[in-house]
């Protein structure tokens, strides 16, 4: 079934919870829906070689999901042919042997590993795009960027999973200095950052444990984790945090504070507000205050010690993580999110005080939503001056913004982000 509006994993979940799916058998075909919306375009692409486009087009949402699905069980896995039979067997339990009985045909044809696909009549562009599994436009914007190769490297970089990473709460641990991570947890420690560990594989042994579910340990990217380092917030200060669900961030800087202080987080989305809301509790962050407002238009005049501002942006860093974004976002799109991250910043620079701090960060590698709105309040507004982050983990930014900082998923591992520091000077 579609579900209009939402996205794969709630569809998911709705699918799964109307057929009683159990744990085991949803994280399956989480993993499958995730690898296949990866891989998309390229599937889609091989699909063309068995069903015309028209007839592609009127199949039912469901048989379609199916065909792809199973184009990436045959020619990106190495599944035997046994299992091959089992998928689509479970196929015609779920969606019925009359969805499927028109598609007969062109499922063997997909299950005999006989399609390939032709690179002769298409672009360099198009071979790339296929090659890479992101769409047209972004593969050139990318190249324009950084160059072929570099380019190239973080597109393919794209096609895996990266690492998970975790850190730990010390408004719910004793000694978190010196806590270590259970055995059990596969995972290395970060050695420039104390109290934080990259995990081996998923987030699952992290949720089992308990230390998730009691707000001792976070879940959060390497990149985000570092942008609350780069604010320090120091205990009694008062924050602005802008755009501030899920939460990660401002229970971050509750921490570094010792719930000392106030905090004001401000979010446009009930939603997720509320999902805000339960990360506070759960990390026991008690000196954030919710403000559900829009950041361009701030209804408080407090000056700040520290504004952190994490706006909308595309995405663009986080395609290893979430690949249905890159399916999601335009050209259009990123002028809509660049207008905005202009608008807000403009805003928070008004509740900086003087000598305060302002941080803007994004998981966005596009210079138009990172050093092109740095570039453009900085020539407005003379009385803000970039500044030295430490810790200084990742790549200095573009633009001769060298006081910026890049995380690249190929060569940081983990999401593509942007941090910028600034300074309120007289």
């Amino acid at each position: 079934m579609a579900y209009s509006g939402i996205g794969e994993r709630t569809a998911l979940f709705k699918a799964a919870e109307q057929l009683e799916v159990g744990p085991g058998d949803l994280r399956q075909a989480h993993r499958l829906t995730m690898e296949t919306t990866r891989f998309q375009n390229r599937l889609e692409h091989t699909l063309s070689r068995a069903l015309s486009s028209d007839q592609l087009n009127r199949a039912p949402h469901g048989v379609t999901s199916f065909l792809k699905i199973l184009a990436y069980l045959t020619y990106l896995t190495s599944v035997s042919d046994m299992e091959l039979e089992r998928n689509v067997s479970w196929a015609r339990q779920v969606l019925g042997w009359k969805e499927l009985h028109p598609y007969e045909e062109t499922i063997a044809l997909i299950a005999s590993r006989t399609l390939t696909i032709d690179t002769h009549q298409l672009t360099e562009l198009e071979r790339l795009s296929l090659e890479t599994c992101h769409p047209q436009w972004l593969v050139e914007r990318l190249i324009t960027i950084f160059g072929r190769g570099f380019a190239l490297q973080l597109l393919r970089w794209n096609l895996r999973p990266i690492s998970n990473y975790v850190r730990v709460n010390p408004l719910k641990l004793e000694n978190a200095s010196n806590y270590a991570l259970p055995s059990h947890i596969r995972s290395s420690p970060i050695e420039q950052l104390s109290g934080v560990w990259q995990l081996e594989g998923s987030t699952e042994a992290i949720t089992r444990s308990g230390l998730w579910a009691e707000g001792k340990i976070v879940i959060q990217d390497l990149a985000s984790i570092t942008t609350g380092l780069i604010a320090s917030p120091s205990a009694g200060s008062r924050v602005l945090d802008l755009c501030a669900a899920p939460g990660n961030k401002t229970s971050h800087l509750a921490s570094m504070m010792g719930n000392k202080g106030e905090i004001y987080s401000i979010e446009i989305s009930s939603k997720r507000l509320s999902h805000w809301c339960r990360e506070m509790e759960r990390t026991s962050s008690s000196i954030a205050s919710p403000i559900r407002a829009d950041a361009g238009r701030i209804p408080t005049s407090l000056d700040c010690d520290l504004v952190l501002v994490d706006p909308p942006c595309s995405n663009s860093g986080a395609l290893a993580k979430n690949p249905s974004i890159k399916w999601k976002i335009t050209p259009a799109r990123v002028n809509e999110f660049v207008s905005r991250q202009h608008a807000i910043l403009r805003e928070a620079s008004k509740h900086v005080r003087l000598d305060g701090t302002l941080v803007y960060c994004t998981c966005s590698i596009l210079p138009e939503e990172n050093e092109e709105v740095i570039q453009s309040l900085l020539s407005c507004n003379p009385d803000f001056k970039l500044t030295r982050q430490e810790p200084f983990l990742g790549s200095p930014g573009l633009r001769g913004l060298d006081l910026c900082q890049r995380f690249y998923p190929h060569i940081h591992n983990c999401n593509g982000y942007f941090i910028a520091k600034l300074k309120r000077v007289d």
